[in-house]
Formats: C-alpha cells, structure tokens, sequence
C-alpha cells in the first residue's frame, strides 16, 4: 500500500549495501547534549508545580545517557516521591548511587595524600550500600572531569556541570596535576577489572584507596631518583673530559 513506509534501523550504515541506501533517505540520530535535556526537565519540573536543586537536574541529564526518554522516565521517578523539592540526595537514594559529597571528600584526601582518610572515605561508601565496582566507576568518571578541567580550564565544555558543582571541581582540579590524575585513571581502571573476578575484592580497593593517596609522593621520589641518576651522569661526563 502507498501509505506503508519501510524504515530500517542499524548501528552499522557502513554495512548497508550502497544499492539499499540508495533508495532510502538517511536520517542520523545522535544523542542529545546533557543541556539541552537538562532545560527541558527544568520546564517539565515547573509544570508539575514542584521544584529541582540545579545539580538534581544536571544528574538526571547526565543519567539520561544522551536520550530524552530515558532522562524524563526518571526525573517521572522522582515527581512521584511526592517531594516537591527534589534533591541530589534523593536521586542518590532511589537509585542507590554513591553520595557526591562522600567522592568528593575521598578525592580531596587523595590530594592531601592522606591513605588514612581515603580508607575512612571509601569504607564509608561501602557501608551505604554502594558496591565495590560502583565505587571505581564513579571515582573514574569524576577523576576523568578532574582531568579535563585541569588541562582545559574551568569553563571547558567538555565537562557538563550546573555552576556550582563546576567550581567546586574546578577548584578541586588545582589541587592535582593532570599527569597524576591519567596515571590514577589507569589505575582505577586496572582494579576494576581485577576486583570483578577476585575472591577478595575487598582487598584490592583498600590497596587502590592508599596507593592513589601515595601517587603524587611516588612521582616526587621517582623524580628525586630521576635528577640524582642525571646527576650522576653528568658527574661522569665530566670526570672523563678531566
């Protein structure tokens, strides 16, 4: 029937053969950027007569993974508690996420360098009920921000934050060199894969936990072994030309 219309579906355009998609008309669909979903959930939020802390918002956006749908789908979650203010603290409890402040706070004493308050810090979070791999997943998408603000600057839009929540990690950032924080990256990332398929996973956080509040005292020594080695040959160059 002329009203019919076919419309398939890939992931994989590329692998269409060229006599299909000459046929068709192509439409690209991309994910949506955090905020413009985060504008949208602000006005369904007024409609509903009830009111959103700004970093609520930006967390549902960022949750929404880039789709419309699944953003309002949660922030309709959220509505349906009945509060009219609705708070990060309340998203944290409804999906059984790990705390921001409580990250935030073992990040902080990981720049102190301080193993002793990352190990409080992190036992914290596990008593809450977050899981061992949530813990690293959350601390490398916020170690990854702390990376980006720190080598772009505080305005970078590659990090999408409300206001508030970008100058609290900004001024975060300053306290870490981005070398560090790739280096601590890939150490989280290590122990993740470990952790999943250790008997004492356990174990392995709490080594991660001292071993990133050591990181910046690691990089001095090795710097210190480093100039004392060039030293060393520089002293050995000149003996010879004596």
């Amino acid at each position: 029937p002329e009203h019919v219309k076919f419309i398939l579906c890939t992931t994989d355009p590329q692998k269409v053969p060229a006599t299909i998609l000459s046929r068709c008309q192509r439409f690209d669909f991309r994910n949506i950027p955090v905020q413009r979903i985060a504008d949208h959930l602000v006005e369904v939020v007024g409609k509903e007569g009830a009111k959103a802390d700004p970093e609520l918002i930006f967390q549902v956006a960022r949750l929404g993974n880039g789709s419309m749908r699944d953003a309002l789908s949660l922030m309709d979650r959220l509505l349906a508690s009945g509060e009219k203010t609705l708070t990060v603290g309340l998203l944290e409890e409804l999906l059984g996420l790990p705390s921001r402040k409580l990250v935030g706070n073992l990040l902080d004493a990981i720049a102190a360098g301080e193993p002793r308050l990352c190990l409080e810090a992190a036992d914290e979070l596990l008593r809450r009920g977050t899981s061992i791999d949530q813990v690293m997943e959350t601390l490398l998408d916020r170690l990854r921000d702390l990376m980006v603000l720190s080598s772009c600057g505080g305005d970078s839009p590659l990090v999408e934050l409300s206001d508030d929540a970008r100058r609290e990690e900004s001024a975060r950032a300053a306290k870490f060199d981005a070398a560090g924080i790739v280096h601590m990256i890939a150490l989280v990332e290590n122990v993740q894969r470990s952790a999943r398929g250790s008997a004492s996973p356990r174990a392995l956080l709490d080594a991660l936990m001292v071993r990133l509040a050591m990181t910046e005292k690691l990089a001095d020594v090795t710097a210190v072994m480093m100039g004392s080695r060039s030293a060393m040959v520089a002293g050995g160059s000149a003996a010879k030309k004596s």
